[in-house]
């Protein structure tokens, strides 16, 4: 199905909302002016092929986004890719991603070297694991 201009707007509105980025930050991110964004988002202006490529990176999302009827922006690789352990870690993500994490996953997605990534896979799942033990330890202290 194709979306038309005003569709493609409202859903760059919705997704940009949702990451908890402002008009200004996405206008920064795309080179245009937070009005601009403005006119993009209500329809006013058509918005180029290129001009959405450059809202999407900007967005950290696909530009398949903007032609299917996908509600929310996706991480592209599966966590369990990296995860040992047994729990499901797509149960634990819930959208729409604070800025910290759209900062975190944006930095992953720039790594290029395989190991490095499943390195920082390890000791985060390491730091979590020492949580998760500091946390039982204190509550069964109490």
């Amino acid at each position: 199905m194709i979306k038309t201009h005003k569709e493609i707007g409202s859903e760059i509105k919705r997704i940009r909302k949702a990451l908890g980025m402002s008009q200004m930050k996405l206008a920064e991110g795309v080179g245009v002016s937070f009005q601009q964004i403005q006119k993009y988002e209500k329809g006013v202006n058509k918005i180029s092929m290129e001009m959405i490529q450059h809202i999407a990176r900007a967005l950290g999302i696909s530009v398949n986004t903007f032609f299917e009827k996908e509600k929310a922006p996706v991480i592209s690789e599966p966590p369990m890719k990296y995860y040992s352990k047994k729990k499901n870690l797509i149960d634990e993500i819930s959208l729409p991603l604070n800025q910290e994490e759209i900062t975190l996953l944006q930095l992953f997605r720039k790594i290029e070297n395989k190991k490095i990534r499943e390195g920082l896979i390890k000791q985060l799942s390491g730091i979590v694991e020492l949580e998760r033990e500091k946390s039982v330890s204190n509550h069964l202290t109490r």
